[in-house]
């Protein structure tokens, strides 16, 4: 086998393993950074809260996103609701044949107003996952914070797909949950049972919690 050859195989073996990572990277969660030049719209529909997020991705290690959060029965029977900027960095990236883990962070600032005051509020949070093409894990921390109040939300989801999913195809997700919003008026932990479907360019998630509340997601990428 002659050089040409060889450089023709590898070039094509890294092409290959170069698609089978980036359809890992963008398809099983609203990462809070994508691909250099990416943007993300991303809106969060629970019982007690309604949250949205518009990011760009300078490159694949940095984000900058504006959004804003509203929750009902904060603290009891008061409402919070907070706009802000944010910029996110992804830690550390580990890359394997068929699967990939990700740890990012996050902070920023903004404006809160919560019953009939008004806040400067800042935050920050974590986000740790792993995924093969069959299998996805996570635990997301979210904290924010203003003068006299707190508020946090802690996320760790199992995902299982019955078939291997191809890159540019609509895959299909089942998703576990366990979930908890701290200062609620319903301050304990909670479980859910989503189906998500996603392909490179739009994501859709809609479940149900132990309760019986309906949960809905979706995100768009540009």
């Amino acid at each position: 086998m002659n050089r040409l050859s060889l450089l023709g195989r590898a070039s094509g073996a890294a092409c290959a393993l170069a698609l089978a990572l980036s359809s890992i990277a963008v398809t099983a969660d609203a990462r809070p950074v994508t691909y250099t030049g990416g943007r993300v719209l991303v809106a969060e529909a629970y019982p007690d809260s309604l949250a949205w997020r518009y990011g760009y991705s300078g490159s694949f290690r940095w984000s900058a996103s504006v959004g804003g959060l509203y929750v009902d029965g904060f603290e009891g029977q008061k409402t919070l609701d907070i706009h802000y900027v944010r910029g996110a960095r992804l830690l550390k990236r580990w890359n394997w044949p068929t699967a990939q883990a990700n740890v990012f962070v996050w902070g920023g600032a903004g404006h809160a107003r919560v019953a009939s005051q008004s806040d400067v509020s800042a935050h920050a949070g974590f986000q740790a996952d792993f995924e093969t093409r069959r299998i996805y894990t996570s635990l997301v921390s979210e904290h924010h914070e203003g003068p006299n109040w707190r508020y946090r939300t802690d996320t760790v989801a199992l995902g299982l797909a019955p078939y291997e999913h191809d890159f540019e195809k609509t895959a299909l997700w089942v998703v576990l949950k366990g979930m908890r919003s701290t200062h609620t008026r319903d301050d304990e932990p909670k479980s859910a049972v989503m189906l998500r479907f996603f392909n490179p360019k739009w994501w859709l998630e809609v479940g149900v919690q132990d309760n019986g509340d309906l949960l809905g997601n979706v995100m768009f990428n540009f």
